[in-house]
Order: C-alpha cells, then sequence, then structure tokens
C-alpha cells in the first residue's frame, strides 16, 4: 500500500538536477504532491530529497539511469508502490549547460556536433536520453494513468526540437522525434482524460534569468498541467 498521507496525486519528475528538475519538483510540491526523484546520481538526489524534505514537501529518491531501461521502470514502479500512482510525470533530463555569462559554451564536450560530422554513433546518446528514456518512462506509468482514466505527460527539450541550431545537429535528429510522438500521444490519449505537452526551451536557464529561471519555467508547466488546454509552448523563440 502507498505510504503517502497525500491526498494529492504523485508526481514523477525524471530528470531531477539542480537546475529545472529541482525547481519543478519544488513547484508542484509545494501544492501538496508527493514527489518522485529520478536521476543517475544517487549522492545528489539523496540531497535534493532532503533539501525539499526540510521545506515540507514529501520527496523520495529513485535513482535510476534513464538509458538503462529495467533501472528506470523498476525506479518508477517501486516509486508508484510507495507514493501511490504517478498522475504526472515531468521527463526533462538534459547536458549541463555551464554558466557562461551569454558566451556560448563548447557544444562539443557537451556531446553535440554540427551537421558535418555526425555519425550513428554521435547520435545514439542522444536518442537513448531523450527518446529511448522517455518511451520507458511513459510506458512504466501509462497503464495506471488509463486505468484511472486521469494523467498527464510533461516532455520538455530545447530549440532543436522545432528548428535547427549550429552545431546541435545530433539533437535535431532527435528532439523533433520526441516531439513528434508526444503530440501523436496528445491526440491519441485525450478522449482517455490524459494530457500530454511539451516546452521547448530556447534560451539559456539559470536563476535570475527572466524567463529562463528554473522557478518561471517550472510556473509555466503547473500552469500547463492545471489547464491542459494546449499541447505545447515555447520560451525564447
Amino acid at each position: 500500500m502507498p505510504s503517502s498521507s497525500s491526498t494529492l496525486p504523485t508526481v514523477a519528475v525524471v530528470g531531477a538536477g539542480p537546475g529545472l528538475g529541482r525547481a519543478i519538483a519544488r513547484r508542484f510540491g509545494a501544492a501538496g504532491h508527493p514527489i518522485v526523484l529520478v536521476s543517475r546520481n544517487a549522492a545528489k538526489l539523496q540531497g535534493l530529497a532532503a533539501e525539499l524534505t526540510a521545506e515540507g514537501i514529501t520527496a523520495r529518491a529513485y535513482p535510476a539511469d534513464v538509458t538503462d531501461a529495467k533501472a528506470l521502470t523498476g525506479a518508477l514502479e517501486a516509486a508508484a508502490a510507495e507514493l501511490g500512482r504517478i498522475s504526472v510525470l515531468s521527463y526533462s533530463p538534459a547536458p549541463t549547460f555551464p554558466n557562461t555569462a551569454g558566451q556560448i559554451p563548447d557544444l562539443k564536450a557537451l556531446g553535440f556536433t554540427p551537421a558535418a560530422e555526425t555519425t550513428a554513433e554521435s547520435v545514439r546518446p542522444m536518442f537513448d536520453m531523450f527518446v529511448g528514456g522517455a518511451l520507458t518512462a511513459a510506458a512504466a506509468v501509462l497503464p495506471a494513468m488509463r486505468e484511472a482514466g486521469d494523467g498527464a505527460l510533461l516532455f520538455t527539450t530545447g530549440m532543436t526540437a522545432v528548428a535547427p541550431i549550429p552545431g546541435m545537429a545530433n539533437s535535431g535528429l532527435v528532439l523533433p522525434g520526441l516531439r513528434s510522438w508526444a503530440r501523436s500521444l496528445h491526440d491519441d490519449l485525450a478522449s482517455e482524460g490524459i494530457w500530454t505537452g511539451h516546452l521547448s526551451i530556447g534560451l539559456q536557464v539559470g536563476p535570475g534569468l527572466g524567463d529562463g529561471d528554473p522557478d518561471a519555467l517550472a510556473e509555466r508547466w503547473y500552469q500547463l498541467a492545471q489547464a491542459r488546454d494546449t499541447f505545447e509552448t515555447t520560451v525564447g523563440f
């Protein structure tokens, strides 16, 4: 039986890093939802769970690498067993961009490749992280959502989901596919009471950066999940 005493449904944040993931967890947690935190760094994840718990939020860490289908599925199933059915899935894993004060970061160091240097090998890690992990996570939570007739799937991407960016061609091969699949989910599942949304971010994300502030983006996601009246919104372009 779920151990949470909350009457609000559980929210899973997959890609619970120190920026947007933490902000999304805090926003939904502050509204009273139990929070499932998923990322591969167990120590940092436990620290985040402790931080949120200190703020009065029910938050638990379930370490898993999104590219490990068995581990990710197991983490989400364990979370649902302990905290209750996952009714909102936020999927937003991403490379950590350094704060370069407006300068262009070293894209190659972050795993991105320009078009002429893009290979199957350079695309595969992007696919595994963004598409493979999203497919696994959705498959883990959708059966319970469909049985209940209620749920929300939130997918966050970068600008290459919508428009090409020089130096990020391997991402541009992957994220539009995620966006297309999410749109199909939105159309296919709407009649079952399940909403799918997509947020594409085209600006630097960081504290104090206006629309790119993680708290501002988390608030945008929270309001979208409440309204459930559109599939997609973009920020910064």
